[in-house]
C-alpha cells in the first residue's frame, strides 16, 4: 500500500521535476507494509534518464549514515563515551576540551565553515581544523568542523583510515555494497553530475563536491560519501526494525536509546541527527548537493530523496523549500523547533 503522507510528498517531488528546481530524484518511501522506490525524471540538461543503482554524493548525508553510525558502535563497544574530549584522541588541537557530544550536536561553538577553502592546500586545511577554537560555546552552530573531528577521532580509535573501517563495521555488515568514498574511475559513468567548478576542470562527476573532503583525499567524517536509493533505504530498514542484521546488531541498543532520550536534544538537534519536532522521534538529515534521509522511530516509516539540486550550479536554490515540503508531508506536520 502507500501512505495518503507519502502520496502528497510525491506530488512535492513531482511538481518540482516539472518546475524544473531539480532535473530529477530517485526516492524511497519504506514503512510496515509500504516499499516504494522511483527514479523519476532525468540526471541532467541532456535527458539522460535515471537509472536504478545510481549512485549520488550524499555530500553531509555522510555525517548520519557514516560517522554517527560508527560512533555509536564505538560508544556500545565502550571505546568512546560522550564525555570524551577532542584532546583524549587529537593531541595538537587548539580545542582539546571540547567534548564529543558537543561534537555530535553541534554546540562545539565552532565556525560554520571557513572563507576562502579553495585557495587552501590540504596541510593548511588540516592546520586550519586544528587551530580552530570555539567562536560562541553552547549555541548550536552547524560545523563540518565537528565531523572533520570526529572522522579524526573514529580512525585514531579503530587505527585504520575511515573509509576501510566504515565499510567494514557499516557498509558491508548492512550490505550496502555501493556505499564508498572515492568511487573507482569505472563507476564514474553512473555518478550524477555535481556543480561546474572552474578550478576542478568543469562538471565535477564521480569525485566528492565539497572542497574540504576534496583536499581531504576524498574522506572525511563530514562528507565524501558516495551511495544509491537502494543502499540508502537497507540503510533506513534496518534501522527501523531493531538494527539487526544476519545475526549482526548494526545499530546498537545505545543508537535508539540517546536519540529517545531528550536529555539529548537541543533546538533542532539531536546527537548526530536533526530533529523534525523536538517532542516526538521525528529525525532527518541533508547534504548540501540535494540529498536526504530521514525517519520516523515510532511509526516505523522511512524516506530517502536523492537529487543533484547543484547541477550545474548551486544558484538554483528552489529544491531547499521543496525538500522541507515534501519532508513535512512525510512527517505529516510541519516542522517543530527552536532554531
Amino acid at each position: 500500500m502507500i501512505y495518503p503522507n507519502t502520496k502528497k510528498a510525491i506530488e512535492v517531488i513531482e511538481q518540482a521535476i516539472s518546475n524544473q528546481d531539480i532535473y530529477g530524484a530517485s526516492y524511497s518511501f519504506i514503512g510496515l507494509d509500504e516499499n516504494l522506490y522511483a527514479y523519476n525524471g532525468f540526471q541532467d540538461d541532456h535527458k539522460n534518464p535515471l537509472l536504478p543503482e545510481m549512485m549520488y554524493d550524499l555530500a553531509s548525508v555522510t555525517k548520519v549514515v557514516a560517522t554517527t553510525t560508527r560512533i555509536f558502535q564505538l560508544m556500545a563497544a565502550k571505546k568512546v563515551n560522550l564525555d570524551d574530549t577532542i584532546g583524549d584522541f587529537i593531541k595538537d588541537s587548539a580545542s582539546p576540551e571540547i567534548t564529543i557530544k558537543e561534537l555530535l550536536m553541534h554546540t562545539s561553538g565552532f565556525i560554520a565553515d571557513f572563507e576562502n577553502v579553495h585557495e587552501m592546500s590540504r596541510t593548511e586545511l588540516i592546520q586550519k581544523v586544528k587551530s580552530a577554537k570555539p567562536i560562541e560555546k553552547d549555541k548550536a552552530i552547524y560545523s563540518d568542523l565537528n565531523y572533520i573531528y570526529l572522522g579524526w577521532i573514529i580512525e585514531k580509535i579503530d587505527q585504520e583510515n575511515l573509509a576501510n573501517t566504515l565499510r567494514k563495521h557499516v557498509f558491508l555488515p548492512l550490505k550496502m555494497l555501493h556505499t564508498t568514498y572515492n568511487p573507482p574511475s569505472e563507476l564514474k559513468k553512473i555518478c550524477l553530475p555535481t556543480e561546474y567548478q572552474s578550478d576542478r576542470s568543469g562538471i565535477v562527476r564521480g569525485q566528492v563536491h565539497d572542497y574540504k573532503a576534496y583536499l581531504l583525499d576524498g574522506v572525511s567524517g563530514h562528507a565524501g560519501l558516495f551511495s544509491t536509493l537502494s543502499d540508502l533505504t537497507q540503510f533506513l530498514r534496518i534501522l527501523l526494525t531493531g538494527g539487526k542484521f544476519e545475526d549482526k546488531q548494526v545499530f546498537p541498543k545505545v543508537f535508539y536509546d540517546y536519540l529517545r532520550n531528550p536529555v539529548f536534544r537541543q533546538n533542532d538537534r539531536a546527537l548526530g541527527w536533526q530533529l523534525w519536532d523536538q517532542n516526538k522521534n521525528m529525525f532527518w538529515h541533508s547534504g548540501f548537493t540535494g540529498t536526504s534521509i530521514a525517519f520516523d522511530l515510532d511509526k516505523k516509516q522511512g524516506f530517502v530523496c536523492l537529487t543533484n539540486r547543484i547541477y550545474p550550479t548551486r544558484e538554483n536554490k528552489k529544491w531547499i523549500a521543496d525538500r522541507r515540503a515534501a519532508l513535512g508531508e512525510f512527517f505529516g506536520q510541519k516542522e517543530q523547533v527552536n532554531k
